[in-house]
């Protein structure tokens, strides 16, 4: 391929574009209730989908995703008051007794229908924070980051660095998900904020789920382990893996440290398996057998993430590679995925034949494709000092 760089810095315009003029527009209007909270999905015309209980996942992921948007230049003036009335509301009606979000929220009356403790949604509830501590000049953002870490702290987390709970009641398996959000959520509270001590919470935890969950002999992240916090399963989900490649990615820019060589044991076996751009499947054997070859749109926009953080950090004999790769790959979720649906919208299920089974474009793609185009747009230009 000739000049991936220049090609890629294309692709990261033309998505920059698309996300400022079409998809923040189109979320905007359709999604967000007047009274601060957020619809489950739009349909594919673009209407939101009626259902007066959403996910609470969802309420803290759009809020993540409009400060994104704020970051490149959406509603400059008027997106503050909007995210500060979400973020009331989402305090107001998504937290338990404990001070921790629950699992699912009446949008319409503000009730907390299911109000377990989880720590997907705790994960997401302080990113949503972090990041719009910025558009909100800091306004009580600090102080509401530490009182959710304090319950969190209370209520979830295990002695000697073993994690945290998943969920309360505890359950007894195990699970990686959660724990990588987690992480990442420290680690953006570490950007955010400069404190050290996110700085030594992602890397303890960062030990439990590499000694828990990142399967060294295989190549592969386990999604869950026994109590006895042995892995269980012969099989793993590429976008996770590919999701921990740019994790480790951020976390060796962030801390100014080396790449972490799992992340390089998990991009190589993910190469060895040699999937067309665009169409990583939802599961495989560790064997790279298919078990679930279903595509959803959320693997191919970390894989793409996966790529660029390989031809930033990665070595040498990897990193060329890692570029072309995301330049094919913008390519085809830019042109399979996106541009396809309604402007700003998207698709994202498809069966093993290719036909499309999603019932609708889920809010929750705003998260992994509005990320994506930040990091685009910062890594096209890192890429093309690096290549030129």
């Amino acid at each position: 391929m000739k000049n991936p760089a220049k090609k890629l810095s294309r692709l990261a315009t033309r998505y920059e574009t698309w996300l400022r003029e079409d998809s923040a527009p189109l979320w905007w209007k359709n999604d967000c209730l007047d009274n601060g909270a957020f619809y489950e999905a739009l349909d594919f015309k673009g209407r939101p989908v009626p259902a007066s209980r959403a996910r609470v996942r969802v309420q803290a992921r759009q809020i993540y995703s409009f400060a994104l948007a704020w970051k490149l230049g959406f509603r400059k003036k008027s997106l503050p008051a909007r995210l500060e009335r979400s973020i009331e509301r989402f305090l107001a009606t998504c937290l338990g007794p404990e001070g921790l979000p629950g699992r699912e929220v009446d949008i319409e009356q503000g009730v907390l229908t299911d109000p377990k403790p989880d720590l997907y949604n705790t994960a997401f509830a302080l990113m949503a924070l972090a990041q719009t501590r910025k558009v909100l000049k800091d306004r009580a953002v600090d102080e509401r980051v530490g009182q959710m870490m304090n319950a969190l702290n209370r209520h979830m987390a295990y002695e000697e660095g073993n994690g945290y709970r998943e969920f309360l009641p505890e359950n007894t398996i195990r699970m990686q998900n959660p724990h990588m959000h987690l992480f990442e959520a420290f680690l953006l509270l570490f950007k955010i904020t400069g404190n050290p001590e996110l700085h030594d919470r992602a890397e303890i935890l960062l030990n439990f789920i590499r000694d828990t969950f990142f399967d060294e002999a295989a190549g592969v992240v386990q999604e869950k382990v026994n109590p006895q916090l042995e892995m269980t399963t012969g099989q793993y989900e590429p976008g996770h893996s590919m999701e921990w490649v740019w994790l480790l990615g951020w976390r060796s820019r962030l801390f100014d440290v080396p790449l972490d060589p799992f992340a390089v044991t998990l991009y190589t076996h993910y190469v060895g398996a040699a999937l067309p751009e665009g169409q990583t499947p939802m599961a495989l054997a560790v064997d790279n057998q298919p078990v679930d070859p279903s595509c959803r749109l959320w693997s191919q926009t970390e894989s793409l993430r996966a790529h660029l953080a390989m031809a930033e950090r990665g070595p040498a004999e990897l990193a060329a590679p890692a570029l072309e790769r995301a330049v094919n790959c913008a390519n085809v979720i830019f042109d399979d995925w996106l541009k396809p649906a309604v402007p700003g919208g998207w698709l994202d299920h498809f069966d093993a034949n290719g036909d499309l089974i999603a019932p609708d474009m889920p809010a929750s793609m705003c998260f992994h494709v509005w990320g994506l185009v930040l990091e685009m747009r910062r890594s096209s230009k890192k890429l093309r000092k690096k290549f030129s």
